[in-house]
């Protein structure tokens, strides 16, 4: 068999703390699979190429959510929808919600794949599960796509220093004393925007929204499983839209950490195959935590079913 082929995004920001992690990803795939630390984007279509030709089995992603987005998007238009290899997150980036989602077993990336390897050399069949990716404007893929104010946050989220778990949660504690507090910064991240939603054919009935958000998997980051509907049906993603506001936002978290309904009126809660959002003015969006746009609207809908290995 090929074996497996490796694609290490050296400015994730678990790669870049750790230098070396190509030579060591290299010595424990051997001469059953490639590794390749990709320099821009077009070289990772140029090494994905590479990969579709020798027809690799796996298909590694060393980086973070956002790493993923761009090497799956990538990988889509090359394999097609429905030849796309197994695919292995190895989590190195500063939002990992893949693998937090789909139960990988081992955190560091070389010990994942030492895993993995070994199931490979012994031929054993590895553990998978399967998730839809979101597939927007026809040309992007992944598993949560968002805007308002998951957009706002996101980028004060990697205006500092250290993006990670501990800043996250420190902006979290920082906006809900703004919130008491009355002032700007709040404002700044829950700002609401103009849009018609239609969900699967039928428009939302809200004008103005602080946020939305589609998922097909659960964890949003910091325990936080909003998207407890992400995997009830094939072929659909949980969506998450309304003018919801930081107080009734704020007072739902409980609810959110366990993976429970809102129960907001302001929060429209569904599963949906095909979302269509027209913006009164262009707004950014997110894709895996990477930040897009701006654009006049989104086309957002299922795409196609993806094996993970998880352990």
């Amino acid at each position: 068999m090929a074996g497996l082929g490796i694609i290490i995004n050296p400015q994730a920001s678990g790669n870049k703390r750790n230098p070396k992690r190509e030579g060591r990803l290299a010595e424990i795939t051997g001469d059953d699979g490639t590794v390749v630390a990709t320099r821009d984007l077009t070289h990772m279509r140029e090494v994905l190429r590479g990969f579709h030709n020798s027809k690799i089995d796996i298909l590694c992603v060393c980086g973070g959510d956002g790493s993923f987005f761009h090497a799956v998007s990538e990988a889509v238009k090359i394999w097609g929808d429905d030849r796309l290899p197994l695919m292995l997150p190895l989590r190195a980036g500063t939002i990992n919600n893949l693998s937090r989602t789909i139960g990988a077993r081992r955190k560091r990336p070389e010990s994942m794949l030492m895993h993995v390897m070994k199931d490979f050399r012994q031929g054993r069949t590895h553990q998978v599960t399967e998730r839809e990716l979101i597939k927007v404007n026809g040309e992007h893929y992944g598993y949560i796509v968002g805007c308002g104010l998951i957009v706002n946050f996101l980028r004060l989220y990697y205006s500092g220093d250290r993006p990670g778990p501990v800043r996250a949660f420190y902006l979290l504690i920082k906006l809900a004393a703004s919130q008491v507090l009355g002032t700007t910064l709040i404002r700044g991240v829950v700002h609401p925007f103009e849009a018609d939603i239609t969900c699967d054919g039928e428009r939302l009935p809200f004008r103005s929204f602080t946020m939305m958000l589609a998922s097909t998997v659960a964890h949003i980051g910091l325990g936080v499983r909003p998207f407890y509907l992400s995997a009830r049906k094939p072929g659909f993603f949980h969506l998450l839209a309304g003018p919801a506001t930081t107080w009734q936002l704020l007072s739902k978290l409980p609810r959110f950490f366990r993976g429970f309904p809102s129960g907001l009126e302001t929060l429209h809660d569904t599963i949906a195959a095909r979302v269509r959002l027209e913006f009164a003015s262009p707004q950014s969006f997110t894709i895996n935590g990477e930040l897009l746009g701006p654009v006049d609207a989104l086309e957002i809908e299922s795409g196609p079913r993806v094996s993970f290995i998880c352990g």
